[in-house]
Protein backbone atom coordinates (compact mmCIF):
# COMPACT_ATOMS: atom_id res chain seq x y z
CA UNK A 1 0.00 0.00 0.00
CA UNK A 2 2.78 2.43 0.90
CA UNK A 3 4.62 1.66 -2.35
CA UNK A 4 1.45 2.52 -4.32
CA UNK A 5 1.18 5.88 -2.57
CA UNK A 6 4.88 6.65 -3.04
CA UNK A 7 4.79 5.69 -6.73
CA UNK A 8 1.70 7.81 -7.32
CA UNK A 9 3.14 10.84 -5.52
CA UNK A 10 6.45 10.47 -7.35
CA UNK A 11 4.62 10.44 -10.68
CA UNK A 12 2.65 13.55 -9.70
CA UNK A 13 5.82 15.40 -8.71
CA UNK A 14 7.54 14.43 -11.97
CA UNK A 15 4.53 15.52 -14.02
CA UNK A 16 4.22 18.80 -12.15
CA UNK A 17 7.88 19.62 -12.64
CA UNK A 18 7.66 18.81 -16.34
CA UNK A 19 4.67 21.11 -16.70
CA UNK A 20 6.77 24.05 -15.50
CA UNK A 21 9.66 23.15 -17.80
CA UNK A 22 11.99 21.25 -15.48
CA UNK A 23 14.04 18.39 -16.92
CA UNK A 24 13.66 15.70 -14.28
CA UNK A 25 16.51 13.38 -13.31
CA UNK A 26 15.95 10.63 -10.74
CA UNK A 27 18.40 8.71 -8.61
CA UNK A 28 18.14 6.07 -5.94
CA UNK A 29 14.67 4.73 -6.72
CA UNK A 30 14.13 1.58 -4.67
CA UNK A 31 13.39 -1.53 -6.69
CA UNK A 32 10.05 -1.96 -4.92
CA UNK A 33 8.92 1.49 -6.03
CA UNK A 34 10.12 0.89 -9.60
CA UNK A 35 8.22 -2.41 -9.71
CA UNK A 36 5.09 -0.79 -8.32
CA UNK A 37 5.28 2.00 -10.90
CA UNK A 38 5.63 -0.57 -13.68
CA UNK A 39 2.73 -2.57 -12.26
CA UNK A 40 0.55 0.54 -12.16
CA UNK A 41 1.43 1.35 -15.76
CA UNK A 42 3.23 4.57 -14.81
CA UNK A 43 5.62 5.35 -17.63
CA UNK A 44 8.67 7.48 -16.99
CA UNK A 45 10.72 6.27 -19.95
CA UNK A 46 11.51 9.87 -20.82
CA UNK A 47 13.02 10.55 -17.37
CA UNK A 48 16.75 9.94 -17.03
CA UNK A 49 17.45 7.65 -14.06
CA UNK A 50 20.63 6.83 -12.18
CA UNK A 51 21.58 4.33 -9.51
CA UNK A 52 23.39 6.91 -7.40
CA UNK A 53 23.23 10.60 -6.62
CA UNK A 54 26.88 10.91 -7.68
CA UNK A 55 26.01 9.70 -11.20
CA UNK A 56 23.01 12.03 -11.44
CA UNK A 57 25.03 15.07 -10.36
CA UNK A 58 27.83 14.22 -12.80
CA UNK A 59 25.26 13.95 -15.60
CA UNK A 60 23.60 17.27 -14.79
CA UNK A 61 26.97 18.98 -14.44
CA UNK A 62 27.97 17.67 -17.86
CA UNK A 63 24.73 19.03 -19.33
CA UNK A 64 25.33 22.43 -17.76
CA UNK A 65 28.82 22.69 -19.26
CA UNK A 66 27.36 22.05 -22.74
CA UNK A 67 24.94 24.97 -22.50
Amino acid sequence: MIDNMVADQLFKVIRGLELIGVNVVLSGIRSEIAQTMAGLGIKIDHVKTFASLHQAVAYTNALNTMV
